[in-house]
């Protein structure tokens, strides 16, 4: 073929990818272009058919977009007092499913993290970078600025609750 019959297919491949593109846009559909000159492209006819009202296929509809999936709310740390933050977290040794937060002054953080470790040995913890937030169930406010999260499956509201209860200086927060 010469140089010319080759410029009028290129042309009319073009002008065809053209024509079902604005087809299949007025028609609702997703079209993605591509470079390669009529490989496995639909013909001009398919394109006419489909504006005609026939069956698309699975060749031209682009599948439908996932939904969007919701960002999970961030936690928030019940019952921490006007003027303190979370300065670390201690996990419970014994039992997993009770993490602590350690509220004080923002000026505390340094002092929390240079000498955490100490403290969670008192307290018959270890301190961790932080406490999980999946499932917990409610949270009990221990004095000394420590608000303990339980966790679930091995907590419900009401064990949690009763738990914290059963030491006098303790606050049921949630």
């Amino acid at each position: 073929m010469s140089e010319r019959g080759t410029e009028r297919e290129v042309m009319r491949s073009s002008r065809r990818r053209a024509w079902i593109f604005v087809v299949g846009a007025a028609a609702g559909w997703s079209a993605v272009a591509c470079n390669k000159a009529d490989s496995g492209s639909p013909s001009p006819s398919a394109g006419v058919a489909a504006s005609q009202g026939a069956t698309p296929t699975a060749a031209t509809i682009a599948p439908p977009a996932a939904a969007p999936v919701p960002a999970k709310a961030a936690f928030v740390q019940k019952g921490v007092q006007p003027g303190k933050v979370v300065v670390g977290y201690l996990q419970d040794a014994t039992d997993p499913n009770q993490c602590a937060a350690v509220t004080d002054l923002p000026s505390k953080k340094d002092e929390f993290t240079k000498n955490g470790d100490q403290f969670a040995q008192m307290m018959k913890s270890k301190v961790v970078a932080a406490c999980p937030t999946d499932d917990v169930v409610g949270t009990c406010n221990a004095g000394m600025g420590l608000l303990v999260n339980y966790s679930g499956p091995k907590w419900t509201a009401d064990t949690a609750k009763k738990d914290c209860l059963a030491h006098p200086h303790q606050k049921w927060v949630d």
